[in-house]
């Protein structure tokens, strides 16, 4: 790797600031480290409040889940709570990109509920069988995606619910989802070792690619939309060695692959698109030159 920034903790999600110049890190102690990404410095560690559970860090922002329920909001910048809404019943949330609403699944069942930052609800659709893979959210706003455990991904409109394509033609379910930058295109992955574009304006699939190694679990889009980052993991352990990809968008194929030492939770790019950033549950976060 072209070099390592060390954690006091083991490191499960990564985030590069909106600027490049930190690197956020959510870690198993339920802290969130930002160090400068260029030195290493650790700059900020935001400790969650006792009882919280479920960190969810997106570029809208950090979230948590308090003990009572409530879907908690914080500040990456200051560390403070900035919000909260009260007794949701939430146990996973994927924030809008804007910040303007929250989508969601309580613990009791696989129902996905989308709730605006006031607490009003815009809508309650179901979501399959057998538990939640995955939730994303567009880029604009517009589309809400969920993958259930059934191998189904199901797309509503954000606004009222609408249900706007069911995949079922997929044979696995689906670890990570995430949207292209423009929101053109939905990259989906999972247990069959296998990145499964759609056209999100059709929400037909546009392409398949094969060559990971492992399964997927993590998948990250580049700034400019014209790569994909997969890490995966070992069905043997998640302590096993893996590899993490980086294929070409246009042609489906890898242009660079790179070492892990254990299952690859989280990958992100930096926001000028030449670094990329590895968190496999270690101390540490390796940062490679794509």
């Amino acid at each position: 790797m072209d070099r390592t920034i060390p954690a006091d903790a083991n490191v499960f999600v990564v985030l590069f600031s909106t600027d490049g110049a930190l690197l956020h890190g959510l870690c198993s102690d339920l802290k969130l480290r930002s160090w400068d990404a260029a030195s290493g410095a650790l700059r900020r560690t935001i400790a969650f409040d006792p009882g919280d559970a479920a960190p969810s860090l997106t570029p809208a922002g950090l979230t948590t889940i308090g003990k009572d329920g409530a879907l908690k909001s914080w500040d990456l910048a200051s560390g403070k709570l900035t919000g909260r809404l009260p007794a949701a019943g939430f146990r996973r949330a994927a924030k809008a990109p804007d910040g303007s609403f929250v989508l969601a699944n309580s613990a009791t069942d696989t129902r996905v509920r989308a709730v605006d930052v006031s607490g009003k609800e815009r809508f309650t659709v179901p979501a399959g069988h057998g538990g939640l893979g995955s939730l994303a959210v567009s880029p604009d706003g517009r589309n809400v995606v969920a993958a259930s455990y059934d191998a189904d991904v199901r797309a509503w409109n954000a606004r009222n619910g609408e249900l706007l394509r069911l995949i079922d033609e997929l044979p696995v379910s689906m670890f990570d989802m995430k949207f292209s930058p423009d929101g053109k295109l939905l990259a989906a992955a999972g247990a069959d070792r296998t990145v499964y574009l759609y056209d999100t304006a059709t929400w037909h699939q546009r392409s398949k690619w094969s060559g990971q190694p492992e399964m997927i679990s993590s998948l990250a889009f580049s700034p400019d939309g014209k790569r994909l980052a997969t890490g995966g993991f070992s069905e043997l352990t998640v302590k096993h060695p893996v590899k993490v990809l980086v294929w070409d968008v246009a042609t489906g194929k890898p242009q660079r692959t790179v070492d892990a030492p254990a299952r690859v939770s989280s990958v992100a790019f930096s926001p000028d698109g030449q670094t990329l950033a590895v968190a496999a549950g270690q101390k540490s976060v390796a940062l490679w030159s794509v």
